[in-house]
């Protein structure tokens, strides 16, 4: 008897299952990066603002900002952030350097690991 009563209640809790559960998220999130601007130069010892915001239909788990030397492949800043809301801002500065080329990257991701990517890359004089 326990035997039955146990396996009519596995089925019942499995029947059970709730809509959200079922659906899938597949919608990317959003990246803005409204500052730099693609192309900007920057002079020696000048802050290059790295700002902008993400948005998503449910949820961001994570957001990652790199900024790279594109001339060496050196990795400047790598930031990880944990905003726990469907929308945030960044704001990340860096001193700009002579000669460097940088490509800034923004990465976002959900709950569900859908992931986006945003760049723009500045030069430094």
């Amino acid at each position: 008897m326990k035997t039955i009563l146990s396996f009519l209640l596995i089925i019942l809790l499995l029947g059970c299952s709730k809509d959200s559960a079922t659906k899938k998220d597949t919608v990317l999130p959003v990246i803005a990066i409204t500052s730099p601007t693609n192309g900007q130069n920057f002079i020696t010892g000048q802050t290059i603002q790295i700002t902008g915001t993400i948005t998503d239909d449910n949820f961001i788990a994570e957001v990652h900002i790199h900024v790279t030397n594109t001339n060496t492949g050196a990795l400047l800043m790598d930031v990880h952030l944990y905003p726990n809301s469907n929308s945030t801002t960044f704001n990340q500065p860096i001193t700009a350097t002579a000669g460097i080329n940088y490509k800034i990257q923004v990465i976002a991701k959900d709950r569900a690991v859908n992931e986006s990517r945003s760049s723009v890359e500045v030069t430094a004089i």
